[in-house]
């Protein structure tokens, strides 16, 4: 690539822990090429991540799974992101329609996926195995290796605003939770077999209480409302937080700790700055390199599911609730929770 590179082009329109992941290669973007104009495309689930990120100078929303659905919306964008002249595209989802787009791009580099599809739509290509690459951020600045040299993963990266922290605090100070070491708690995922169960959170939470003198928050969307009254029994220990992603960010970014599940919220706790994530695996993949101090704590113990994608939706050994998440102990996790790093 030449060092003029002026405008590029990110692609990420997946699920929401997947546009986290990519936080990462804007910003390996930005200091390969300092003075670029950065855009990034994602979907209405993906547009909280990147809203006010420091390295973006455009975001743009595709709705595939709403009014955006036809083909003929995929050719129409195309042709609109053509109007930029953008000299590299970085596609980091590979899914039919981001290749149909790319297909249809003029940039001189587009960088994607190998697979169906990939040598209409892109320049250049790079395996996306979780054989040969486990890492899902590494995956994606594997994309931008493909023409440059990338020395250092930069880290995940939310642009949250003053206002936006500001907000998060005075909540806190309205529930009087301002003053004590906060836990955060995230308890939901898409899939039952990624959920340690909500007993396990309480009994931390009980732990966090007990030996640090400090409240929980227990971040709960839209699927997991069932899971409130649950909660709301542990008493004035746990706050039940149900609010928009931003300010989940913001309030995660205010406690000293967090623990969640394999799901989109946990890896947000990263990118927001909290400043210890710890993620709870079972079955799905856990050799992924976490920053430090943030920690992947997988069960370790056989599973009846390949530890690849995203895990089925019922165990096949319990027909139910995932065995494999019930062998992480909470005390296990607390005292992970209070080393020092």
């Amino acid at each position: 690539m030449e060092n003029g590179t002026s405008r590029v082009l990110i692609i990420d329109t997946a699920w929401l822990g997947d546009v986290v992941f990519s936080t990462a290669l804007v910003r390996a973007v930005r200091d390969r090429w300092r003075d670029s104009e950065i855009h990034f495309l994602t979907a209405p689930r993906g547009e909280p991540i990147v809203r006010n990120h420091p390295d973006l100078g455009r975001v743009w929303i595709f709705d595939k799974h709403g009014k955006d659905r036809s083909l003929g919306s995929a050719f129409k964008l195309a042709n609109e992101l053509n109007q930029c002249d953008f000299d590299l595209v970085l596609c980091a989802h590979p899914s039919f329609r981001s290749r149909l787009i790319c297909s249809r791009l003029s940039a001189p580099v587009r960088v994607g996926y190998r697979g169906f599809g990939g040598s209409r739509a892109f320049t250049h290509t790079v395996e996306n195995s979780l054989s040969t690459e486990p890492d899902h951020v590494e995956r994606r600045i594997n994309l931008l290796r493909a023409v440059e040299a990338v020395a250092q993963t930069p880290s995940l990266c939310m642009g949250l605003t003053a206002e936006e922290l500001e907000s998060a605090r005075a909540t806190l100070d309205q529930t009087s939770l301002v003053a004590s070491p906060l836990l955060g708690l995230i308890p939901g995922s898409a899939r039952l077999t990624k959920q340690w169960s909500m007993e396990h959170f309480a009994t931390l939470a009980r732990m966090w209480r007990s030996k640090t003198g400090g409240k929980s928050l227990v971040f709960l969307g839209p699927s997991e409302k069932p899971m409130r009254p649950f909660f709301e029994r542990e008493g004035d220990m746990v706050q039940v937080i149900e609010t928009g992603l931003r300010s989940c960010a913001a309030l995660l970014q205010l406690c000293q700790c967090a623990v969640g599940n394999d799901t989109g919220l946990s890896f947000v706790a990263i990118a927001a700055g909290c400043p210890k994530v710890h993620v709870l695996y079972g079955c799905t993949q856990v050799n992924y390199r976490f920053p430090t101090p943030h920690r992947a704590l997988p069960a370790g113990v056989p599973c009846c599911l390949p530890r690849t994608g995203h895990g089925e939706a019922r165990c096949k050994w319990t027909n139910g609730a995932p065995w494999c998440m019930g062998q992480i102990r909470a005390d296990d996790v607390f005292e992970q929770l209070l080393l020092i790093t």
